[in-house]
């Protein structure tokens, strides 16, 4: 046996083991801070590499934001992005350059023939697929530069028009001149945009006094964590507010893979029958994505079916059944 001086290991220094956080953490978002504040503060206060949002929530509003965490990024585009919904309050008779409170007054007009009967009439009108032409204030880019950036210059853009969907729209309180509302809608859709279209359907103008997202796609607002709480937090306790990969696309069909799956998804290789062997299957059609996971549950890959199910059973046993479009690290399965 070969004993070591502790000589040896003078002037080495001790290499620090980082923790690194991987997933999502949502934030309820505090009024006056802009999105990308958030993704900055927490950036310093974990020492996290990586960081970045999903959609963007104006100044005044507040409510979920989702902040995706170091390799959390690399599931992004498959995370469901509908719905979002959210509380909110408008002020008719008033216009505003920037479609909300924020704003320079364009117009007032007086609310004489506005009654609650036409507001309902009016709300009822914009369920179902509209159209909608962003505000004059928003991130989207004309010529590669967002809508905003020109509007602070003075220069008006031209913006064309949109379609977006209201899945559901209703009416909380009427007190002239403010309504109160809910709203569940698909993404794209600019609330303030709402505000000021029925306000003009109206005819009398209309801005957005309050904006509360209470959720974005399967993210919600009982799953956020205050800027406060985050600031008090360490780096460990962090850690319980993180929703990890696996949860966040918890709703995509799975597919338990064996070792020879997943070495064959990590050279690049499509999923035959053989491959299966007697694995149950989840139900699923052509050009439906699937998450891969392994035998204790973690995900392997994002695979995109080539095959309804229906026809598993008319198929060659050498034809790929699955390939993959997304592999994450399968390193830690195969080299146990």
């Amino acid at each position: 046996m070969q004993f070591i001086s502790k000589r040896y290991f003078k002037g080495f220094k001790r290499r620090k083991r980082r923790m690194r956080i991987d997933g999502f953490l949502v934030v309820d978002k505090p009024e006056g801070w802009i999105s990308i504040e958030v993704v900055q503060k927490i950036k310093s206060w974990f020492s996290i590499k990586r960081a970045g949002h999903i959609g963007t929530l104006d100044p005044f509003a507040t409510g979920v934001l989702p902040i995706v965490l170091n390799e959390g990024r690399r599931i992004v585009p498959f995370l469901k992005e509908d719905p979002k919904e959210y509380e909110a309050e408008m002020k008719l008779g008033e216009e505003t350059t920037t479609d909300d409170l924020t704003g320079e007054p364009l117009y007032q007009r007086p609310l004489n023939e506005v009654t609650p009967e036409k507001i309902r009439e009016v709300f009822h009108t914009f369920v179902g697929k509209i159209r909608q032409t962003p505000p004059l204030f928003s991130a989207v880019k004309i010529q590669g530069v967002p809508l905003y950036q020109w509007a602070r210059k003075g220069v008006e853009k031209e913006r064309k028009e949109r379609v977006v969907e209201v899945f559901r729209l209703e009416i909380k309180e009427i007190t002239l001149p403010k309504i109160r509302f809910n709203l569940v809608c698909s993404k794209g859709t600019y609330v303030r945009a709402l505000a000021r279209d029925i306000g003009r359907r109206l005819g009398c103008g209309a801005h957005l006094t309050f904006l509360r997202r209470l959720r974005s796609g399967s993210f919600s607002l009982d799953q956020a964590i205050s800027m406060e709480e985050l600031k008090s937090s360490s780096k460990a306790s962090l850690s319980h507010w993180v929703i990890s990969p696996e949860e966040a696309l918890s709703e995509t069909p799975e597919l338990k893979a064996n070792e020879r799956m997943i070495r064959k998804v990590s050279q690049g290789q499509g999923i035959v029958l053989k491959d299966l062997g007697q694995k149950p299957l989840p139900n699923f059609k052509k050009g439906q994505e699937l998450r891969m996971s392994s035998s204790e549950g973690k995900l392997v890959a994002i695979l995109r079916c080539e095959r309804d199910r229906e026809e598993i059973d008319q198929i060659c046993p050498e034809e790929a059944i699955f390939r993959p479009i997304r592999v994450l690290s399968t390193r830690i399965f195969m080299d146990r």
